[in-house]
């Protein structure tokens, strides 16, 4: 086996689909398949089954491209090994972040992580946590910025910061001021959500004591408004569409936080209201896989955005 047949692997495993994992690796598709093909001919297994235009890793497949996984992270350690003893932090991590937390802590946390190991390359991207999840277990992604529970058979997390929730509002609404806003108040209101599949969206609805009023119904689901990122929903309630309920890093621009005459700020349309103490919160934490090495890396990284975590939040 050669190592270049196993970085093959687990690229056509992660893209499903040999001319992309080709163009990935920078090798042509020939080469790629006569590479896998050697490999399993090797092992006498099949790893991949070939149906049509589609791919689809065997039971087989599966074990092995685990165990690859973990080989290949255990010899990128041999470099990190290395470098260690000289005292460096370097190479490339990958970091991610779920759609609502990513706009809000990378600002704060890049220049302190490069400030911290110089020689790092970072490479940061954002998704869903379905998405997350299945990046981390292929090796796509080293670390994660989740939101808990994040209980997954092979995953590992450092809890970061605690993140209390506040109620947008528009100009002049009657809750406006407010530190008392109870849950349930919310299923009486026009309540603006992130679409299906952010998590943000659930935690949303788990304030609501009364779920039934956002329940589907033959012509969709009522008493709220979906959009795209907290960014839109913070502009629709800004032009009175409707409420919404924000993290808290989220409740200021970052560009305007050190501003005290910033325009942007001067002509808000959203005001916050607070819930009644406890208020919902939701814990943010780094998530990786238990193999991963480079614990380094994933530590410096934790210490960084406890550091800097934003304004409002809280220690765990």
């Amino acid at each position: 086996m050669k190592l270049t047949q196993l970085r093959y692997a687990l690229m056509v495993a992660r893209e499903k689909n040999f001319s992309r994992a080709a163009e990935l690796c920078n090798v042509t598709q020939p080469s790629l398949s006569v590479a896998i093909k050697n490999l399993e001919e090797e092992l006498n297994v099949n790893i991949f089954e070939r149906i049509k235009n589609e791919i689809k890793i065997t039971e087989e497949g599966k074990k092995i491209l685990a165990q690859t996984q973990k080989a290949l992270e255990e010899i990128d350690h041999i470099r990190e090994i290395a470098d260690s003893t000289h005292g460096e932090l370097s190479g490339t991590i990958r970091l991610a972040a779920i759609y609502s937390v990513g706009p809000y802590i990378f600002p704060l946390i890049l220049s302190a992580i490069y400030e911290a190991a110089p020689k790092i390359t970072l490479l940061i991207e954002e998704n869903y946590t379905s998405t997350l999840l299945e990046f981390l277990a292929h090796g796509r992604i080293d670390a994660a910025l989740v939101a808990l529970p994040f209980d997954h058979p092979g995953m590992s997390v450092i809890p970061l910061y605690k993140e209390p929730f506040a109620c947008a509002l528009p100009k002049g609404h009657r809750w406006e001021g407010r530190d008392d806003l109870k849950g349930d108040e919310l299923a009486d209101e026009k309540l603006l959500l992130l679409g299906k599949g952010h998590c943000f969206r659930e935690q949303v609805l788990e304030i609501c004591k009364f779920p039934h009023s956002f329940e589907d119904n033959s012509k969709g689901v009522h008493s709220f408004i979906e959009g795209n990122s907290l960014e839109t929903l913070r502009h629709m309630v800004a032009v009175g569409t409707g409420i919404t309920v924000m993290p808290h890093s989220a409740l200021e621009n970052f560009l305007c936080a050190a501003q005290t005459t910033c325009h942007q700020r001067s002509q808000h349309s959203v005001r916050y209201a607070h819930f009644k103490d406890p208020a919902p919160s939701r814990t943010i934490a780094l998530a990786f896989r238990s193999s991963y090495t480079n614990m380094n890396a994933i530590n410096t990284i934790a210490d960084v955005i406890k550091a800097h975590k934003p304004a409002g939040c809280l220690d765990v």
